[in-house]
């Protein structure tokens, strides 16, 4: 396994400051601090009881802060094998915490129920984020009250037919926003 160098501190909830290791691994980036207190800050209280999916996990950052507020259960989804194992690590013990190794896009085709809040933060220029969302809303994995975290390039642009983005912002190199399902179509 390699080794974890850098950590994430979890800003808020019963966690609250505790670290989280992150491995020194290709395309892992954990989201910011700044960022996540914006994207916390954004949702309110829609963590509590919430049944939430962090696709592409990574540290777990974004998940864990979820669960940390209130979230009823946890699903980090994750490929690469070290990251996956160093979650299970850190997840030991934490009812309705679930971690998945494995390709995102496949356990979106074989996963059920339906999700409160999704976290997406695919790696830049993977074409896996218009994937991801069409796979949630054509297997309705979510409801037109989910909220999804999107997180990209700062120099990318997207959208998706069926989204409609509530908020966005940037900073430094990431452009994040929350989504929902269009109210158009509902």
């Amino acid at each position: 396994m390699e080794e974890a160098r850098n950590a994430v501190r979890i800003a808020g909830g019963t966690l609250r400051g505790r670290m989280l290791r992150v491995l020194d691994a290709q395309g892992l980036r954990p989201t910011p601090d700044r960022v996540r207190e914006s994207v916390f800050n954004w949702l309110g209280g829609s963590c509590a009881g919430a049944r939430v999916l962090d696709l592409f996990a990574g540290s777990g950052a974004m998940g864990l802060e979820a669960y940390s507020r209130g979230a009823s259960s946890l699903t980090l989804v994750e490929s690469n094998p070290e990251c996956a194992q160093l979650l299970k690590d850190e997840t030991s013990g934490m009812d309705g915490v679930e971690v998945v190794e494995g390709d995102a896009l496949s356990y979106l085709e074989r996963a059920q129920g339906t999700f409160n809040l999704v976290f997406l933060d695919p790696p830049y220029r993977s074409g896996l984020l218009a994937k991801a969302l069409k796979i949630l809303s054509s297997r309705c994995l979510i409801s037109a009250s989910t909220l999804l975290y999107v997180e990209m390039s700062a120099s990318d642009s997207i959208s998706v037919p069926g989204y409609e983005c509530l908020r966005e912002q940037a900073s430094g190199q990431v452009k994040y926003a929350l989504w929902k399902k269009s109210s158009l179509l509902l």
